[in-house]
């Protein structure tokens, strides 16, 4: 009996075994390709569930990217320890790069992508460690090149197995743009990029059209001597970005790494770093301008896209101005709909706050104590009139168009917040004046004038026309400075500054004072190094002012050297009848109790300090 029940139960197990095959097989069955259509029938098959899940999320190793036979033999040889033989290469990896053993470094680098082909975080992480870190440890220019080529190289494969993977996409429009256009090295590696023809094929099979990367400059090729069309590394960085652009429009894949402000303004500074390079290789004129002219539609372009913010709505750069237009039109509507009540308000607020704080406020802000200041910008805060406040003080009849109003200007003034915290980030407001800016005729001619006077001022024989190109360029910029005043206080000003102290430099070599009228005073005056220039020049033209040969003292002289004559003193005049001590040289200042007098000509504007017996600047 017990035999017989024991061999029912097998045969039961075995039917139940096969039962069981036809879900799994049908749960389970793995997707195939037809490769060969010349029969005029698609022969593919979507497999079973669980691949139909694999391939509509994207889980799919042929949806994520190509399949590597090593690398999944080694996933499999691993016996489910994966993630503990990923992380020993990569302290092994660590080891490596400190010991800067760079051929292991690579080798471990190739086991480690093996392993986890799908960790975009990996390529990253190692792509950004050969270009930046390890290309720094080299001397020569050719070799940290070359280093920067094989992080490249390092994403463009990563993105064989990640296909259509925006994060990876985007750095490398990053690696190409920034690591070659902003290095230290920048100028010899656009140059040698220009005229990269292996890197250029490479980049061609990976579905870059470097026909859209030309510019019209000629490079020279270092192997042919001859002048040929060059490959930009900003335009080029241009094409990633786009790239990832379409890929995270049509995958549908998220973005990762990066918020998508910032992801989405990749392309365009790309196109405003290029125009701005080409400026810098002296490249003027109707070249340039139709750079910007690309680099100012695609800004516009960017600041008319929908971007989503922290707050839950979608914003666009570009609506600022017309969102704060609408909110002046709605607060003057509240005042026009509830007379009196701003008053009322300000009133009610500024009573409710204790004495303490109202005398902070009655204080000027220069005799506040830090405490009264901190209390006074509290009470600020508690000032303000919100259109909120002006409910309580409609008019009856007025109330339901009141309550619409305030709802407006609410809803407008969440966005404007948003807008103006997304502007400042990417610099908006600045680029957008750049862009047009540079459109203009007069800013392409002072470009020109600067980068040619600079290169001029290193010959003598050249050093009068580098002056007046120098003057002439300020008058053209301080023209454009009056029509666009932000462009003064960005970091990009600081090249000009630095050529104004070349010209500063230049004329100290041609005997020559720098001018008092100077016209970008108001530029120099919005950067550090242009403050220490106005005051060596404001020192140096003192010095020469108040350096006197010596003799009688005149009205508007120093009491002593270094101290300058004061409003509203006197001096007493010499005693005639009395003559000169015939043991003593004669005085050739007044006593340190006398007073000289003021010119009335130079009263208010005293003289600037000299030390004694300076010489002549």
């Amino acid at each position: 009996m017990s035999r017989n029940a024991s061999f029912i139960r097998k045969i039961s197990y075995i039917a139940a075994i096969a039962l069981l095959l036809a879900p799994i097989a049908a749960l389970s069955g793995p997707a195939t390709v037809d490769t060969d259509l010349t029969d005029g029938r698609d022969d593919s098959n979507a497999g079973g569930r669980l691949s139909q899940l694999r391939t509509e999320y994207n889980l799919a190793q042929a949806r994520l990217g190509e399949i590597d036979p090593a690398s999944e033999t080694m996933k499999l040889a691993s016996l489910g320890l994966r993630g503990v033989a990923a992380n020993i290469l990569w302290v092994q990896a660590n080891h490596y790069k400190k010991v800067e053993d760079w051929d292991k470094l690579e080798m471990t680098v190739n086991q480690i992508i093996r392993l986890q082909p799908n960790f975009v975080e990996v390529w990253d992480f190692q792509a950004h460690n050969l270009s930046y870190n390890v290309s720094v440890e080299f001397d020569d220019y050719h070799m940290r090149y070359e280093w920067v080529k094989k992080g490249i190289k390092f994403l463009i494969e990563g993105t064989h197995y990640n296909r259509d993977e925006p994060g990876l996409l985007s750095q490398l429009g990053w690696f190409m743009g920034q690591k070659v256009g902003r290095a230290d090295e920048q100028v010899q590696f656009r140059n040698l990029y220009a005229v990269d023809d292996d890197f250029h094929d490479l980049l061609r099979k990976n579905g870059i059209n470097l026909d859209e990367a030309t510019n019209g400059v000629q490079k020279l090729d270092p192997l042919t001597g001859k002048s040929r069309l060059a490959i930009d590394n900003w335009l080029t960085a241009k094409l990633w970005y786009d790239k990832a652009v379409n890929a995270a429009t049509v995958s549908g894949k998220p973005i990762r790494g990066r918020t998508p402000l910032l992801f989405y303004s990749g392309a365009p500074m790309s196109i405003i770093n290029g125009s701005a390079a080409l400026q810098k290789d002296g490249i003027f004129g109707d070249k340039a301008q139709q750079q910007w002219e690309r680099a100012d539609a695609e800004w516009t372009a960017y600041g008319n896209r929908d971007l989503p913010t922290s707050a839950g709505f979608n914003i666009n750069l570009n609506a600022l101005e017309a969102v704060e237009k609408r909110i002046a039109e709605n607060l003057k509507k509240l005042d026009a709909d509830c007379p009196g009540a701003k008053e009322k308000i300000l009133a009610a607020k500024r009573a409710a706050l204790s004495d303490a704080a109202r005398a902070a406020m009655d204080k000027a802000p220069e005799q506040r104590t830090e405490a009264e200041a901190m209390l006074a910008y509290e009470s600020t805060a508690a000032l303000e009139v919100r259109p909120a406040d002006y409910l309580a003080h409609a008019p009856r009849e007025k109330g339901p168009d009141v309550r619409r109003t305030i709802d407006q200007l609410q809803e407008d003034q969440g966005i404007a917040h948003q807008i103006n915290l997304n502007r400042r980030i990417v610099n908006f407001a600045y680029w957008r004046t750049r862009c047009k800016a540079e459109l203009r005729a007069d800013t392409q001619r002072a470009h020109a004038n600067v980068y040619q006077a600079d290169r001029q001022k290193l010959k003598a024989d050249e050093w009068e026309d580098a002056k007046k190109k120098y003057e002439e360029a300020w008058k053209l910029y301080a023209v454009v400075f009056a029509e666009h005043p932000a462009l003064m206080e960005n970091a990009e000003a600081q090249d000009l500054v630095d050529s104004v102290i070349k010209y500063n430099g230049l004329l100290g070599q041609m005997d020559e004072s720098f001018p008092a009228d100077f016209p970008l005073e108001a530029l120099l005056k919005q950067h550090e190094k242009g403050k220490q220039l106005l005051n060596q020049v404001k020192v140096l033209q003192g010095s020469e002012k108040t350096d006197k040969p010596a003799g009688a003292p005149k009205p508007g002289d120093a009491v002593n050297p270094g101290e300058a004559a004061k409003p509203g003193d006197s001096t007493k005049p010499a005693d005639a009848t009395k003559p000169p001590d015939a043991t003593k040289p004669a005085e050739t200042t007044p006593k340190s109790d006398e007073k000289p007098a003021i010119d009335a000509s130079k009263a208010g504007a005293p003289a600037p300090a000299a030390k004694s017996g300076e010489p002549k600047t």
